[in-house]
């Protein structure tokens, strides 16, 4: 048999050599026993449909092999031929293979018959890590267990919706699919039926096969519904959302007793939720690696709230635990010029500030920066996912990569399936040194090769950015580390990649989760930044993160949330949450209530602090024998220069606007201290001097200080009472230095010209 160097020549092998082919990849993939069948030998005619015999795991299989030319497709007479094959020699467990693909009827009738099918690109994953996920018999892990076990439980005090939280890689699937074998045995009576949900085709084909593997073959019957399909009476149904929405009105709600919906976050949109809430199972499970999204709807209330959400192992956990590759991060930015430095302390925006410091660059540079990048850290054999911002940025750039080594895909209607993954293929096995995506690698699409990543695009997403990471950390028997370059579009993306780095390195690994048949690593992430990153990192600490994003600071609410299962207490925040201050609460949501509601929509325990008003109220009432105006309430419950609810939230907050003198006009600014008349019933303070609603105290403040304070370091060097008054104003020390900076343009444009 002629050697394969590349995966691309075994379409230079011969039928007979690539049986041989295959039955040495078996072999090394974790097969025995096996035995290359010959004509007129085990069968009377030919060699009856089955090529090659094999055990796995006790088991034994028949494998038909068909080697096909150019574009031809495996079709349904090879399945009949191996079914035929299986049969008269008494084996159950069968399993088709070729270098080509399989149609579309192959495929659904496969899956009634309990074919397994590895078709061009499984058998190259077979090749890259010489294992296979066909007839593995699974044990699950530590944490796996841990996750059954506590839905178990759970189930058994009454609640029916979970959500099972689960990096990229550490097996959410063949959880879910254990977790099911669990439930069957409970459910012994009757025939229970089991819905897969997915938004994706890949996804359902990967997790039958995880599924199989669980629960063996022959005991349940398999249908897919996709493309339109009938959902069929069968004990396992793996169907995508597209295809399933359009039968929902054929189907009882109670017509599967589980019901399982991978890629759970997408529940809150709109197609999602209707078929996700029209159906009543006995359980409802959702499988995610990212329960926030970015847009803030909230997935956990489709899955039982917080008290359904299990496992909670993270990408965070996964690398502290050393379950995933270990990434070698790198971070890329231009050389900083001493009026970009200066920048940082004019009270610039963020996206001011953004835009000053991150210029793009010419295209040219930066697959220059690319290439010498992989010479400097001596990758070899780079195979890289490109992420770029959309699908016009990736067909800009492809032309600027060097010709013959970049490709591209993406989910538009122009680009078909049968392009998709013949691109994808082309990357694979091909001299393609790059592929260029956007969207489609988000989720479900794993390619064992990828040892590079990189991102070009700048996403204010941290879920779409550990979704994009976590393509490339899924560890294989050849792959403990993965490369990344990130050419950070934003100051917040460099914190971003900062607090990962610090979470990973503060984070403790279990104890019962160490295997010593893993590989183990000196590091868990190694971070690297250029000398402009490098450079810039002091300059944003010397801010105290006042550049804080609005969406940052929801993300580390939720991430809070996440680890800990609550939120803080408004006293407790800054301290609880890495990089956040009052200052940037208040300037950006206004208050602590509104800070709850924009990261944890109804998930939070509101009622303690509308509580805490009753109190509040109830007390001033006592005291000074009136009831409390809404901003007189509002002020009593700041702390610092956060409110709990603005004197506007006050007033429409149950069981608390009956408590409320409201007499005092409704104000158009959110959140006020209080008005003069009722200021004397309050304790007095420095900063209850002078109003701060008051416009004369505003200008004279910016009039006074507009010639004098140009940066952080000297708006500090004021008296506390003075920076009180300006917190009290403006909300925070950044929009304070912004209204100076403001100020000064309006007088240079105003000065006459000289002539």
């Amino acid at each position: 048999m002629a050697i394969i160097r590349e995966f691309r020549d075994v379409d230079q092998l011969s039928p007979g050599d690539f049986e041989l082919f295959v039955r040495d990849l078996f072999e090394a993939a974790g097969w025995s026993d096996l035995h290359v069948t010959k004509v007129g030998q085990e069968f009377r005619h030919g060699d009856g449909g089955v090529d090659i015999f094999a055990r796995r795991e006790g088991r034994r299989f028949a494998i038909e092999v068909k080697h096909r030319t150019g574009d031809n497709t495996v079709g349904v007479d090879a399945l009949n031929q191996l079914v035929t094959g299986a049969r008269l020699a008494s084996v159950k467990q069968m399993i088709l293979v070729t270098n080509s693909y399989f149609t579309s009827e192959v495929r659904v009738r496969a899956l009634q018959l309990g074919v397994e099918l590895i078709d061009r690109g499984s058998l190259q994953d077979m090749w890259v890590q010489k294992d296979s996920e066909i007839g593995r018999r699974i044990k699950p892990r530590v944490y796996q267990k841990a996750v059954i076990d506590d839905i178990l439980d759970k189930y058994q005090s009454g609640k029916t919706k979970f959500l099972i939280e689960m990096a990229t890689g550490l097996g959410k699937t063949y959880t879910a699919a254990e977790l099911t074998r669990h439930f069957l045995s409970l459910w012994s009576s009757g025939r229970p039926r089991v819905l897969f949900l997915a938004h994706q085709v890949e996804l359902l084909h990967q997790a039958i096969t995880s599924f199989k593997n669980v629960l063996g073959i022959g005991k349940y019957t398999f249908s897919t519904c996709f493309n339109g399909a009938e959902p069929e009476k069968t004990d396992f149904v793996f169907a995508s959302f597209d295809t399933f929405f359009g039968k929902l009105e054929h189907l009882r709600k109670d017509d599967y007793d589980l019901v399982i919906v991978d890629e759970a976050h997408h529940t809150p949109a709109n197609t999602f939720s209707q078929v996700v809430e029209s159906l009543h199972p006995r359980v409802l499970v959702g499988l995610t690696a990212t329960p926030y999204r970015s847009d803030g709807r909230d997935v956990h209330t489709f899955f039982g709230g917080e008290e359904g959400h299990v496992g909670r192992y993270d990408l965070v956990w996964g690398l502290a635990n050393n379950k995933l590759a270990h990434p070698k991060y790198t971070v890329l930015m231009h050389d900083l010029s001493p009026e970009d430095v200066a920048h940082f302390e004019s009270g610039l925006t963020l996206s001011e500030l953004d835009h000053r410091l991150f210029l793009h660059r010419k295209d040219e540079e930066v697959i220059r920066i690319i290439k010498d990048t992989i010479k400097e850290k001596a990758i070899d054999s780079p195979k890289a996912i490109v992420f770029c911002r959309n699908i016009a940025h990736m067909r800009h750039l492809l032309p600027f990569f060097p010709a013959g080594k970049a490709t591209l895909v993406h989910s538009a209607r122009d680009m078909s399936a049968a392009q998709r993954r013949s691109n994808i293929s082309d990357f694979r096995e091909g001299d393609y040194t790059y592929i260029l995506v956007c969207d489609l690698f988000n989720e479900g699409v794993d390619i064992p090769e990828t040892n590079l990543l990189i991102f070009l695009r700048r996403t204010a997403s941290r879920v779409i950015w550990l979704q994009q990471l976590g393509r490339g950390l899924r560890k294989t028997k050849n792959k403990d580390y993965v490369h990344v370059l990130d050419f950070v579009g934003s100051l917040e993306k460099l914190r971003e990649v900062q607090q990962l780095e610090r979470e990973i390195t503060q984070a403790e690994s279990d104890p019962a989760e160490v295997d010593d048949r893993e590989t183990h690593h000196d590091h868990r992430i190694e971070v690297n930044y250029n000398r402009a990153a490098a450079q810039i990192i002091p300059l944003i600490e010397t801010m105290q993160l006042r550049l804080k994003s609005r969406q940052a600071a929801i993300e580390a609410m939720r991430r809070y949330v996440e680890k800990h299962g609550r939120e803080p207490s408004v006293q407790d925040v800054e301290r609880e949450l890495d990089d956040i201050t009052y200052d940037q609460i208040a300037t950006h949501f206004d208050s602590y209530s509104g800070f709850l509601d924009a990261a944890l929509g109804t998930n939070y325990n509101r009622e303690a602090l509308q509580d805490d008003c009753i109190a509040k109220a109830r007390e001033f009432r006592s005291i000074h024998e009136i009831w409390p105006t809404p901003r007189a309430l509002s002020d009593m419950l700041k702390y610092k220069c956060l409110p709990l609810f603005t004197s506007r939230e006050v007033r429409g907050l149950p069981g608390v606007s009956e408590l409320l003198d409201t007499s005092e006009p409704t104000s158009s600014t959110p959140s006020q201290s209080p008005d003069p008349e009722h200021a004397s019933n309050l304790p007095v303070t420095p900063t209850t001097e002078i109003s701060p609603g008051s416009d004369p105290i505003r200008t004279e403040l910016i009039q006074e200080y507009v010639s004098t304070i140009t940066s952080i370091e000297e708006l500090r060097e004021l008296p506390e009472h003075v920076l009180n008054q300006i917190q009290q104003i403006f909300r925070s020390d950044f929009a304070f230095l912004k209204e100076l900076r403001l100020e000064r343009e309006r007088e240079a444009t105003e000065q006459p010209s000289m002539t």
